[in-house]
Parts: structure tokens; C-alpha cells; sequence
């Protein structure tokens, strides 16, 4: 998830996400969401991907709040998903959307410790999960655990080179003090820099690649001088 329509106010801490306060803030199908087209565009490259591999799937959705990936992913009959979050609430939200509970498993879990054996899921995927992250060793170290021998990692970074936030004024706000300091947080709205990080393309890259990844494919969403987003694909070393 993504601080994309947070209100500029004091700072947030972390509890906010173990609640369901935290879709007050994140909502990327918002016609008024300034980067709502490339959340779509995001979205669906991924379901294309993930229904891509060879099939049957089982795929572990984590970070995946209100299930905009989990619930599309489980149309198809060759996908086994689970979805982890760290907020009940928010899988609640995600399981009343969904409809039918027989679809998506729903498991309430902290991404640094998952409660899944070693060699568990042909695919892991987090999207807009990375920035929240606060030990993302840590946590790509569970990813790579629990994916089966060449299995696939498909994970996003917001870029911390700020000149993304330039063509994106309704992000920014009116106000140029607000402008400085996202652009001083690498990014990041004032009041989130405490809990919200933002990468460089190439320490993405080293981080999964010290996990134990081979990056396969990269797409990127937004200004091409600059994306806001680079996606990964990468394959499970042995």
C-alpha cells in the first residue's frame, strides 16, 4: 500500500496500519487520486503475469489490504490465493468484497515472520507493500523461504528520486512548503516519513538480489525520465 492520498497533518506511526483507519488514506481506484491510472495499469500487468505462469498457481498475496489483487486473481480456477495482512480489519473488508469465502484464504500475519512452511507458494506478490516495510531484509528473506525452487517474486518500489513528484502537482498539494519537504523526504508526503520508505531502482535491485533473486523482467509506471514505480519480476534462486 501507498500514502498516494494521504491528508498533509502530523505524523502517522505504524499502528495505522493494523486498522482499518488506513483506507481512509489509501485509496488508488479514486477518480481524484492523481495516480489512479497507473494503479490500474499496475494492477492488471500483474494479474497478467501472475495468470501468465504455468498453472495451477498458488499464490501468496501479502500486504494485500481490501484484496484488489487476491479477489481478481481468485476468478480464475487456477488460482490458489492466500492473502496476508497485517490488519484484521482490513481482511474483513476483503472477504465481504470478495463474496465468497471458499475463494481467498485470509490469514492475519506479520510479512517479517509468515506463519507458512519452507517451499510453500508458486508465486509471492506484493504490491505497494515494500515502502512499509521496516526491515525488508527481513521480510524478502520469508518471501524467499516460502516460495517453492524457482518460484516467482513479483514486488514494486517507489522510486526516492523525487522528480517523479513534479508532473503530479495534485500529489504535492497547494502548499510550496509541502513541495520541499516531499521532495527533502525523497518523495515521501510530510507526516509519513517516519514509517513510509522510498528506493532508488538500483538498491531494489541489490535488496532482492542479496535475498537470493534473479531479476527477469522490470516494467516501469509513470514518467518515463523519471517512474514513480519499478516493478520486479524475479525467480527464486537455488
Amino acid at each position: 500500500m501507498s500514502n498516494d492520498t494521504a491528508s498533509r497533518t502530523s505524523g502517522h506511526n505504524r499502528d495505522i496500519f493494523l486498522t482499518g483507519e488506513y483506507i481512509q488514506h489509501f485509496k488508488p481506484d479514486d477518480k481524484g487520486n492523481p495516480f489512479s491510472e497507473i494503479y490500474k495499469q499496475k494492477k492488471q500487468d500483474t494479474i497478467g503475469l501472475i495468470n501468465g505462469f504455468e498453472a495451477p498457481r498458488t499464490i501468496l498475496d501479502i500486504g494485500g489490504g481490501m484484496g484488489r489483487l487476491s479477489i481478481e486473481l481468485a476468478l480464475s480456477d487456477q488460482n490458489r490465493v492466500v492473502l496476508v495482512d497485517i490488519s484484521a480489519d482490513m481482511l474483513k473488508l476483503a472477504i465481504d468484497r470478495a463474496g465468497d469465502r471458499n475463494k481467498i484464504r485470509p490469514v492475519n500475519s506479520d510479512a517479517h515472520r509468515l506463519p507458512f512452511r519452507d517451499k510453500t507458494f508458486d508465486v509471492v506478490v506484493g504490491l505497494d507493500l515494500l515502502c512499509h516495510m521496516k526491515r525488508p531484509e527481513m521480510a524478502l528473506g520469508e518471501f524467499h523461504r516460502v516460495l517453492k525452487d524457482r518460484g516467482a517474486l513479483i514486488l514494486d518500489s517507489t522510486n526516492s528520486n523525487p522528480l517523479w513528484t513534479i508532473f503530479y502537482p495534485a500529489y504535492l498539494g497547494k502548499n510550496p512548503l509541502n513541495w520541499l519537504k516531499t521532495i527533502k523526504f525523497q518523495g515521501v508526503l510530510p507526516g509519513w516519513e517516519k514509517i513510509v520508505r522510498h528506493y532508488r531502482k538500483d538498491k531494489f535491485y541489490a535488496l532482492l538480489i542479496k535475498a537470493g533473486f534473479k531479476i527477469t523482467k522490470n516494467l516501469n509506471y509513470g514518467p518515463r525520465i523519471c517512474p514513480k514505480w519499478h516493478l520486479a519480476v524475479s525467480r527464486k534462486k537455488i
